[in-house]
């Protein structure tokens, strides 16, 4: 693999995290990029960590656990720009959903977040097991947080009626376009911070007048 997949996760991701469990999300990252999730043992993971296994399993319950815990850390950073606010016009509305599609695009594109994706989606013939994990742990929960903002506006009479599940993926859709898809074939550079902010602030504004409020 190139050297760039192998990069660990973001350290802004893990910072906050106890030593002993952020050491350990860190080994599994590296022995999930050279073993692959079936290949991946907990004892190899435990012996990167320096910890016991018997301390790996209270700390995760497992090795889908451990995985869980990873791809976990970068969906809760996503939701972080959704949960605090007050939606209270279209300004607070457009702004939330801009800081979102900011916080997505530069988490999404990360080269550690596109490894574990690449092999996901290299092991989907053999095992669905890391699929299973990103979809539960990572997509789910940033789906949902989304349409729980879009529905709250739409109660509040700033944005038209719809599905929110559907808006949501609009959104997404028209943030990411196929930018994904070219950095997964490694055609493509991970955006810098200017078109991260143009955008997120053009999906923004592009959903909101395609929903224009009641």
């Amino acid at each position: 693999m190139k050297k760039t997949m192998r990069r660990s996760p973001s350290s802004s991701s893990l910072d906050d995290l106890p030593e002993r469990r952020r050491a350990i999300l860190i080994a599994a990252f590296s022995v999930l990029m050279e073993q692959g999730y079936a290949g991946a043992s907990t004892l190899e993971i435990a012996t990167r960590a320096r910890v016991s296994k018997r301390e790996l399993y209270a700390e995760f319950g497992s090795k889908r656990g451990i995985l869980e815990a990873l791809i976990a850390s970068t969906s809760a950073r996503m939701k972080v720009p959704l949960e605090p606010d007050e939606v209270h016009d279209r300004a607070s509305l457009a702004s939330a959903l801009t800081r979102y599609g900011i916080t997505a695009l530069g988490e999404l594109t990360q080269p550690a977040v596109l490894a574990v994706n690449r092999l996901a989606i290299a092991e989907a013939g053999g095992s669905s097991d890391l699929g299973k994990i990103l979809e539960s742990s990572g997509r789910e929960p940033n789906r949902q947080a989304l349409a729980r903002l879009l529905l709250k506006a739409q109660e509040a009479g700033l944005l038209g009626t719809g599905d929110p599940d559907r808006i949501g993926g609009q959104f997404f859709s028209l943030l990411f376009g196929d930018l994904i898809l070219r950095l997964l074939l490694g055609v493509a550079q991970p955006p810098g911070a200017a078109d991260i902010h143009r955008r997120a602030e053009a999906a923004t504004d592009a959903v909101l007048t395609l929903h224009p409020p009641r």
